[in-house]
């Protein structure tokens, strides 16, 4: 008999269950694979953090928040995990991406730069016509190591976690909460449902709201790594009228330092391929590298040489891509579900978790989160 039982613990989850088991909760969290996976929505290793936020501007006060919360998960680990190289935007000025970045940082005083340094003297090959915008404060976070941290932190604070275990269902019994795995049979007082791209398989309501893509990742052998080496480029997002979404990268990353690979990696935040969940890896790479093959030619030109491997990861979308983030109607306030982050939302990983926890505990939060309610489907 727990508290809070946790259903999911990667970005969302594990810092749920870190923010629980701090306010003396007792909670079990409960994850199908590992601490860390490839079969889910944080694999690539990396993730950017920003502020000035293209997306919706509603956003920005959360991330406010996301950003204490990630100092202070390192304060605690004594682990760097966000590391702040900065993050330039390459576009045209009347793009979206560009009047969104430029309509946030003017609301909320976010600090930009104009930039010409990677746009003259970087590895990219950038239209005279794109404008080039430094965001100083931005950068990435290392995924698996923050989950891990979350993670091990909350295990430090008493809570309970079961690791391999796939949750066949769960339902509402006398007031309480029921959770049967293929080992046993849990009850609480609560529950957080954090399951990305599985939430569907465990609340089929959402499935009309959610649907599960493929997202490919690209790692590139640069021919000149000095051009790519951390400390000298910053993150990096393009914003072309020919693509739809965004087009994005991360400077190499030392094997000694980061236990990294000394490659680029390289991604196309867009509207990926609606898949089930069994068939993930199902596609043609040698297709795949082409496409992003493509891109990279247009924008570096030979400074990046052959994609040596792709990666696959999957998005939960919602239909205007913004997040869910509530109760579940008719559960008494017992159910609470976050989903729909759609690519962009590990940044927020800290944040989101106190939101969870607060919902749960408390049934609302003074965090603003009403544009991610259920309701406005």
């Amino acid at each position: 008999m727990y508290d809070v039982i946790v259903l999911g613990i990667g970005s969302m989850g594990s810092s749920a269950l870190y923010q629980l088991a701090k306010r003396g909760v007792k909670v079990l969290g409960i994850e199908q694979f590992g601490i860390g996976h490839n079969f889910g929505s944080h694999s690539g290793k990396t993730r950017i953090i920003r502020k000035a936020y293209f997306e919706h501007p509603d956003y920005v006060p959360l991330l406010e928040s996301a950003y204490d919360g990630w100092r202070l998960i390192e304060k605690e680990t004594n682990k760097k995990l966000f590391h702040t190289v900065g993050l330039t935007y390459f576009g045209e000025s009347d793009h979206p991406v560009i009047k969104g970045i430029k309509d946030s940082a003017e609301l909320y005083d976010i600090e930009l730069e104009r930039r010409e340094v990677e746009k003259k003297h970087g590895p990219f090959i950038i239209p005279n016509a794109f404008e080039s915008i430094l965001e100083p404060d931005a950068g990435f976070v290392i995924a698996d190591e923050a989950i891990r941290a979350f993670t091990n932190q909350a295990q430090l604070s008493g809570a309970e976690i079961r690791i391999g275990e796939e949750v066949l269902d769960w339902r509402l019994v006398d007031g309480l909460v029921e959770v049967r795995t293929k080992q046993a049979l849990y009850r609480a007082k609560k529950l957080i449902l954090t399951a990305g791209a599985y939430t569907n398989q465990l609340m089929p309501e959402l499935s009309n709201h959610l649907s599960i893509t493929r997202q490919l990742l690209a790692w590139v052998k640069p021919k000149n790594p000095k051009l790519f080496t951390y400390g000298r480029l910053p993150c990096w997002v393009i914003a072309d009228k020919e693509y739809p979404g965004i087009i994005y990268g991360f400077p190499s990353l030392s094997v000694d330092e980061f236990g990294g690979s000394e490659l680029v990696k390289i991604g196309h935040h867009a509207p990926g391929e609606k898949i089930s969940l069994k068939n993930l890896h199902d596609y043609d790479p040698d297709v795949e590298k082409q496409k992003l093959a493509k891109m990279m030619t247009k924008y570096f030109g030979d400074s990046l040489g052959e994609i040596v491997s792709l990666s696959e990861c999957m998005y939960a979308n919602t239909p205007d891509e913004n997040f869910v983030i509530d109760h579940l109607p008719d559960s008494g306030g017992r159910i609470v579900f976050a989903s729909g982050f759609s690519g962009h939302g590990f940044k927020f990983t800290p944040v989101i978790g106190d939101v969870l926890a607060d919902l749960s505990l408390k049934g609302e939060t003074n965090h603003p989160i009403d544009f991610l309610s259920i309701s406005r489907f």
